[in-house]
């Protein structure tokens, strides 16, 4: 079984973000070498957006082998629109249920909503396009009308595809399904339609990744994905979360280079400055191992608490670990051993760091920990102590000379490999860079003030944990 990804960073990810044109085509070209086969974009709504914006994207993307698709209305307008740029695929929406017609479309009957639905997909057919998806919007809602909603929703899911529809998307637009009604619903509709269906799940219950990858399990051709969920309200299915739980766990190919999707996350966040939040599977905190025994069995054997295939793709083989009233004694002594520091002094100096860091009421910085061992006598370089406890964060708030706008200088800053993201602020400063500060003269901060020595105006260090 191959489920194909549809990545909508470009165009569900655009309502929770708006990015510049240079950054929509990075993030497109980064999809593209990843592998991701299909990328989806939003036709352009003159005067609110332009065809030159929406064409640039898709001509960075013409020397890759992705399938571009233009998302639009069930409407004439929209359809035409797609026609003038040079892709292959459409996706035009339009909602039947109830509540949408009375409340969105002014009272349209089903009849004519569905009629639509058909005249905009032989309309795109008749442009040759050779892929029309039709989406049925708020599909999920007949779900939940029982036996009568779901015969309404399986005609409809066929009757799109005689028109023309080489693809009909049934979305849980208000994010209703829980995963086991996610692949009943998908289930029931497989099993009666000869029409390939899509699938695009909200994350209202922060379900849309279990249930896209329980509706690909169940048989969806499709699946709508965003680079860490973006979209409106609280997102959709997120890109790792499903591609790496249905190649991990459910040993169902995708095609995207699993190997290649942190980078990737890195890459989005540097060029938007959105960060995996704390409990995603790519955040930092992610390969963090904080609790003592769990310390003391991850120096010996990592994947008794972290998943062989996340160890090997997503971290490199390597965790980190933090100075807490939880240390282990064996974080301790893998640390010093080199230094010629026997266990039970290794003991003895754990018991110190954990004290320390409960008398702050917090963890330990990197600096914090080297700076107790080296008056305790032990002579540790900060690289060493780095290697365990990770580098230390640092806010870096620059104010610029006036002559010299940000853009100048964002497009070489994130290209660095210790800077997470940049932010382009207005007030007091100009810029406020998320950076990792490594051990040595050559870190992020000396590097700065050297490189942009004739742009920068002052420059403000905050150290974070």
């Amino acid at each position: 079984m191959r489920a194909v990804i549809l990545d909508s960073t470009l165009r569900e990810g655009q309502l929770y973000r708006i990015f510049s044109r240079e950054v929509n085509k990075e993030i497109a070209v980064q999809l593209a070498e990843v592998g991701i086969p299909r990328i989806e974009l939003t036709v352009d709504y003159p005067p609110r957006t332009v065809y030159e914006d929406v064409a640039y994207v898709i001509d960075a993307l013409s020397s890759y082998d992705v399938e571009v698709v233009m998302h639009g209305r069930a409407y004439q307008r929209d359809i035409e629109a797609m026609s003038k740029y040079d892709v292959e695929g459409c996706a035009l929406y339009l909602a039947p249920t109830d509540i949408h017609r009375e409340y969105k479309l002014g009272g349209l009957s089903y009849e004519e909503a569905v009629q639509r639905m058909r005249d905009s997909v032989e309309l795109a057919k008749s442009f040759g396009f050779k892929y029309i998806r039709a989406t049925v919007e708020d599909a999920s809602r007949f779900y939940f009308e029982g036996h009568a909603g779901m015969e309404k929703l399986v005609n409809l899911v066929d009757s799109m595809g005689d028109s023309g529809a080489t693809l009909v998307s049934v979305p849980d637009t208000a994010g209703m399904l829980s995963p086991k009604q996610a692949r009943d619903f998908v289930s029931i509709i497989k099993k009666r339609c000869r029409t390939p269906i899509a699938c695009h799940f909200h994350n209202d219950y922060g379900f849309a990744s279990a249930n896209t990858v329980e509706a690909v399990a169940e048989g969806a051709d499709e699946a709508h994905v965003c680079i860490l969920g973006i979209g409106d309200r609280n997102g959709i299915a997120d890109l790792y979360e499903v591609v790496a739980g249905l190649e991990d766990l459910y040993n169902i190919s995708t095609g995207v280079r699993r190997d290649s999707i942190s980078r990737l996350y890195e890459k989005f966040s540097k060029l938007t400055g959105i960060r995996p939040y704390f409990s995603h599977p790519l955040s930092r905190e992610a390969r963090t191992v904080r609790a003592g025994v769990h310390q003391s069995m991850v120096v010996k054997m990592p994947k008794g608490y972290v998943p062989e295939k996340k160890l090997m793709y997503d971290f490199n083989g390597s965790l980190m670990f933090e100075a807490t009233p939880y240390l282990s004694h064996k974080i301790v002594e893998r640390l010093l051993s080199k230094y010629g520091v026997r266990s039970e002094d290794a003991k003895r100096i754990t018991e110190m760091l954990a004290s320390n860091s409960s008398s702050k009421g917090r963890k330990l910085l990197p600096s914090e920990v080297r700076e107790i061992l080296v008056n305790a006598g032990i002579p540790v370089k900060m690289e060493d102590v780095s290697s365990i406890f990770g580098t230390e964060n640092a806010y870096i708030l620059i104010k610029l000379k006036p002559q010299f706008p940000a853009s100048k200088i964002i497009g070489e800053l994130i290209t660095w490999e210790d800077v997470e993201s940049v932010d382009e602020v207005y007030g007091d400063v100009d810029m406020v860079v998320k950076a990792r500060v490594l051990p040595g003269d050559d870190n992020v901060i000396s590097r700065l003030k050297k490189t942009f020595s004739g742009a920068v105006e002052e420059v403000k260090i905050l150290i974070t944990d």
